[in-house]
């Protein structure tokens, strides 16, 4: 089956697996190879931080009471820093997996949520256990000493709190970062429940559950809690603007109660045909600027998007009639439930070239009505006669019984033509001509 992404191909679920797992394959190679070099020098890695710490500072104020523990927490730093090094190239792996699946803002949202991840990430983690953590202990040795008592420090202990520490804010950033960037390109917008928002708070929550400690886990609802209101109140305090998708679509019902929504693509098809005059849509239907729709797939793509994103059920080009658009669209709206159709105005005389400019504006405003209802001839026919029982401007109309318009129609000052004549015929004056 075709999906929603133009660029994408119908493969077996197999194939996919064999490729993950082929990238897998490889990571893990990656991985041992630099556990081994990080196990060969963590203790000198243990010891330069250690000493970082002010408790260190006093002979034996720090201790280890269990050998088998402090292996245990030796063998975590060695794989948690073999992660951390192989990072770009998992990042790499993983962009070059899903890359063929993703719409043009989620390409958008993943590059830089991994970049900017990676990198921030990193200065957080290596500015957090070189300083953070060291001026907290400090301080909370300062603050909790009773005179006359002495302390003993499990280097197992201070070095699991640090990394539930260094988890909490790792992933208080990324979740904030993930959230600032998706409202920026309007993947999240500001429904409480919108999908993406929930999937990241529901990742973010489920890592720190995994990563706290059994002697931390008291502290598990008050961190979740933060950590979700944390990161929105960081990500409505972010100035990155949304990135406007255009006039978005209105959901109307048709004849029998169902859904519509309708987006109209105004494209130029490479300047050969005028824009529309925005003011003479209806209220109820979106807008997209193209120029090439047929020839650019950075624009089939965007369209893909929003029909996706905004759940579209109809799509009108205005140059021409829907037919010369790519063969991966079509199979990708189809998969969404979308239809497809156009004005084909590239190819239709609306008025004379004589005619006045209200003469102009109402063949346009005739013509334009058909986009608002675009499912059937009778829905777009009776869109038609709302609007012409509501004028007052004298006007000939002109149309054929075949719906085609004749080669070289040459049309008065006065004369309009419209589509769908012998529908509107019934109800209102029309000339049919073939």
């Amino acid at each position: 089956m075709d999906g929603v992404v133009p660029t994408d191909s119908s493969q077996h679920v197999m194939v996919h697996l064999a490729e993950a797992s082929k990238r897998i394959q490889r990571l893990v190679f990656a991985l041992l190879l630099i556990a081994i070099i990080w196990a060969l020098i963590i203790d000198e890695m243990f010891a330069w931080w250690l000493a970082r710490i002010p408790l260190a500072e006093g002979a034996g104020s720090l201790t280890i009471y269990s050998p088998y523990a402090w292996l245990d927490t030796k063998w975590t730093a060695v794989g948690l820093l073999a992660i951390w090094t192989t990072l770009p190239w998992a990042a790499l792996e993983l962009w070059r997996f899903a890359e063929p699946g993703l719409l043009q803002r989620e390409k958008a949202w993943l590059s830089t949520m991994v970049s900017t991840g990676i990198l921030g990430g990193s200065v957080v983690v290596i500015w957090g256990w070189a300083w953070g953590f060291p001026r907290l202990v400090e301080m909370a040795n300062n603050a909790g000493m009773i005179e006359g008592v002495g302390a003993h420090y499990d280097v197992v202990s201070l070095f699991a709190m640090a990394l539930v520490i260094t988890w909490f804010v790792l992933l208080l950033f990324l979740q904030s970062l993930g959230l600032t960037v998706g409202r920026g390109l309007d993947l999240i917008d500001d429904d409480p429940l919108d999908s993406l928002r929930l999937r990241l708070h529901f990742v973010a929550v489920t890592i720190l559950y995994i990563v706290t400690p059994t002697a931390f886990q008291g502290l598990f609802l008050a961190a979740a809690l933060t950590l979700i209101f944390g990161s929105e109140f960081i990500s409505n305090l972010s100035p990155l603007t949304s990135r406007t998708r255009g006039r978005a679509s209105q959901t109307v019902l048709d004849s029998v109660g169902g859904e519509r929504r309708v987006l109209m693509v105004d494209c130029t098809c490479v300047d050969a045909c005028p824009r529309l005059n925005q003011g003479h849509l209806g209220d109820n239907i979106g807008l997209m600027l193209a120029n090439a729709l047929c020839l650019n797939q950075d624009e089939v793509g965007t369209l893909c998007e929003r029909v996706a994103r905004e759940q579209i059920t109809n799509v009108v080009i205005s140059g021409c009639d829907g037919s010369p658009t790519p063969g991966n669209l079509k199979r990708s709206l189809a998969t969404m439930n979308c239809s497809i159709s156009g004005l084909n105005q590239l190819s239709t005389t609306l008025h004379g070239e004589l005619a006045t400019p209200e003469y102009i504006e109402l063949a346009s405003r005739i013509d334009l009505a058909r986009a608002s209802r675009p499912w059937s001839n009778y829905a777009q026919s009776r869109a038609q006669l709302e609007f012409l029982k509501a004028q007052n401007l004298p006007v000939n109309l002109i149309s054929s019984s075949n719906k085609i318009q004749p080669w070289g129609l040459r049309l008065q000052s006065d004369e309009i033509w419209v589509h769908n004549g012998v529908q509107l015929s019934d109800h209102i004056d029309i000339q049919l001509i073939d």
